[in-house]
């Protein structure tokens, strides 16, 4: 007998079917119904050894669930959700995202695929026919540092098939500015240049964006819908967007001009008397801003210990009137409740789909809440037909630009750093890239780039050559890089801005050249101890030549330092840098290793 052992349930491969374990979430409903391609688990209860609920999920087929016993006196609601999907429409190249998982076929802990918007409608589709009430929003950023299948189409092909998935709306995240907002507008309208959209059967986002919190500056009068109200089930549901206040320090100043954004729990709250008086019987509100979690996906008491961030935050000072949060833009999963009420996220990309559900009197008063984040396994599902079509389409009209081939690599680069460093392989990477092209240009003495800016790894497959999809993905914001002058001060105050306030990468990335430590005390602010150039002391009077993108040039980040960069010049794009540092230096690779920023 094969025997795969998890967190709490284990489940036996042998078996005819699967049980219920111990406590199952949502009123004693079965999460999942069966597919014919996951191999039936028995369940076998123990106390001593665990995982997450999530095993649960992708690991056990459980049979068709029951019906919820329904009263008068109770309706159920599943809120179905999801946030930074990123335009990840694709299933790989890249692969949208890799949480370490039980194998549904082996039960092995490991890195599993997940995401591409052909098995999220699988997952969602299934779990709706299980439902009897339910709805589908997201919590912002759907669009915006997208792969180049979505990117290169203005993600006019990801607006259409999250309308047809059924989305009823979405808060604002910040990266749909990047384009700014008329270019969003246009998008929402469906509006095409006189030769037609890229996407030929784009007709604009069938759901609309919330944003209770953004302002035009001017008039002080909303831009966007603050809210809308559906009926399900017989109550009257609604949803509530914001996007995060902090919108000016993560996205290039240019593209929000003219606009203003506040606190969202203080917007939030200003608003319940006006939904209140619209018959407005249970509010949701899905926010553009979320928490930081070293927890797994999916916490069963809902403590989520260690929870942190303004999410956290925006939870303890919005109204009680808010039935639960759904939120964003940390790009982490996590299942928690703060006093009492449930906060949820969905990662990014696509890769999990939050359900939570509420059981509410008629009043609309909530009797009962769980939460659960279901991850879109492409190794657990089969992909929807219908939007597995779409993506091969985008394919099509993307192809010759996305297989320039770049190089051929023996080895990747993540962008995940390590204790004690706060460098990441793929951060140097970059940063070297930007040094080495602005040799070239400028007379560059280093390069330094935001972690942020880097948004998937360079993974590289065995004979195959690496191609400007693969870096585009990386490095999708294409930013110029610029070269500009300051002071050995000024660039101490910057990096000093710039230190690691939590495990992770820096915030800043440096060049070969270019080293620093910090220090930091339980509870205490990060300390710079010294920075070194070519292996010297940095000279704080002397003017140093520095190639940054153009995010980062225009103080993106909170680095407003750089504004004061002297003597400008644009140098080209960062990811053709990056491509030519790959295609002439083939030991590009290995020097990267981790140790130019350390912790003391």
């Amino acid at each position: 007998m094969t025997t795969v052992v998890f967190q709490t349930p284990i489940y036996d491969l042998t078996a005819d079917v699967c049980c219920h374990p111990p406590a199952t979430p949502f009123f004693g409903a079965n999460p999942l119904k069966p597919h014919h391609f996951i191999a039936p688990f028995k369940c076998i209860f123990t106390s001593t050894l665990g995982f997450s609920l999530v095993a649960l999920l992708t690991a056990c087929a459980t049979p068709p669930p029951t019906t919820l016993e329904s009263t008068p006196s109770t309706i159920e609601l599943s809120i179905f959700s999801l946030n930074d999907f990123h335009g990840h429409i694709q299933p790989k190249s890249p692969t949208p995202l890799m949480p370490r998982l039980p194998d549904p076929k082996t039960g092995e802990v490991k890195p599993q695929a997940a995401g591409g918007v052909a098995y999220l409608a699988t997952v969602l589709n299934d779990l709706r026919a299980q439902r009897k009430n339910h709805v589908f929003v997201a919590a912002g950023d759907l669009l915006g540092a997208s792969p180049q299948l979505s990117s290169m189409l203005k993600d006019e092909p990801t607006l259409s098939a999250l309308g047809e998935l059924g989305l009823l709306a979405s808060s604002l995240g910040n990266h749909e500015l990047d384009a700014g907002l008329p270019e969003l507008l246009r998008k929402t309208r469906g509006e095409c240049a006189v030769g037609g959209c890229v996407w030929p059967e784009f007709k604009g986002a069938s759901f609309p964006y919330l944003a209770a919190n953004m302002f035009d500056a001017d008039s002080g009068k909303r831009i966007l819908p603050s809210h809308v109200i559906k009926d399900i089930g017989g109550l009257k549901v609604a949803f509530v967007g914001a996007v995060t206040r902090d919108t000016p320090r993560v996205i290039s100043p240019r593209a929000i001009v003219g606009l203003r954004f506040g606190d969202e729990a203080d917007t939030l709250n200003a608003l319940v008397p006006e939904l209140r008086a619209a018959g407005a019987q249970v509010l949701v509100a899905m926010m553009h801003e979320g928490a930081v979690h070293e927890g797994g996906a999916n916490d069963r008491s809902y403590a989520c210990p260690g929870l942190q961030g303004r999410g956290v935050d925006i939870a303890k000072r919005l109204d009680p009137a808010y039935a639960i949060i759904v939120s964003g833009h940390t790009h982490q999963a996590y299942t928690c409740k703060i006093n009492g009420r449930l906060l949820v996220q969905a990662g990014s990309f696509g890769g999990w789909l939050t359900e939570s559900r509420l059981k509410l009197d008629t009043t609309g008063r909530v009797l009962e809440a769980e939460a659960i984040n279901h991850p879109v396994l492409q190794g657990a599902y089969a992909p929807n037909p219908a939007f597995a079509a779409l993506v091969q389409r985008a394919a099509a009209l993307t192809t010759a630009a996305r297989e320039i081939p770049v190089a051929l690599l023996t080895r990747g680069a993540q962008r995940s750093a390590t204790a004690p460093f706060g460098d990441s392989p793929l951060g140097n990477l970059v940063a070297d890239a930007h040094l080495a092209h602005g040799k070239k240009h400028a007379k560059a003495d280093m390069a330094m780039t935001n972690s942020g800016g880097i948004r998937a790894d360079l993974t590289v497959e065995p004979g195959r050559m690496v191609t400007m999809s693969d870096l585009f993905a990386i490095q999708p914001f294409s930013n110029n890089l610029i070269a500009l002058t300051i002071t050995g001060g000024q660039l101490q105050e910057l990096i000093r801005k710039a230190l690691p306030k939590r495990p992770g990468p820096a915030s800043l990335q440096v060049s070969h050249n270019l080293r620093y430590q910090w220090s930091q005390a339980a509870g205490a602010e990060p300390v710079l101890e010294s920075v070194t150039f070519e292996g010297k002391p940095l000279d704080l009077a002397r003017d140093y030549r520095v190639v940054v993108n153009s995010f980062t040039a225009d103080g993106g980040d909170n680095l407003s330092v750089l504004r004061q960069g002297r003597d400008r010049a644009t140098l080209g794009m960062d990811i053709d840098a990056l491509a030519e540092w790959l295609a002439e230096n083939p030991k590009a690779l290995e020097q990267i290793e981790p140790g130019r920023i350390t912790k003391k």
